[in-house]
């Protein structure tokens, strides 16, 4: 069975779950086609977005949307360590600055 994926937002909640349900890293990773690091990474993120950068991960992959993207995954692993309030503070000003860039 295949599954698209809408972006990279739903294929990390597909791999939160996948885990929540006793599916290990590896096995997640190899099901996927995709390295473990990377699927650990996306659970990972998810386990520790605030809910606005959830919301614009989701949201800006949506090609309706409008949005320009600014939540990569390299970005969100280093913001996720910050706290909530710091993430958001983090996400405004980088939108804010590839704004001012476009």
């Amino acid at each position: 069975m295949e599954i698209d994926f809408e972006g990279t937002y739903e294929l990390a909640v597909w791999c939160k779950l996948l885990r929540d349900r006793g599916w290990t890293g590896p096995v997640i990773a190899r099901s996927l086609g995709r390295s473990e690091g990377y699927v650990n990474n996306l659970v990972r993120i998810v386990e520790r977005a605030s809910l606005g950068i959830l919301r614009r991960w989701k949201t800006e992959q949506r090609p309706a949307s409008g949005l320009f993207p600014v939540c990569a995954t390299d970005w969100l692993m280093q913001v996720v360590l910050l706290p909530h309030d710091g993430q958001d503070a983090a996400l405004a000003q980088r939108v804010a600055t590839i704004s001012a860039a476009r």
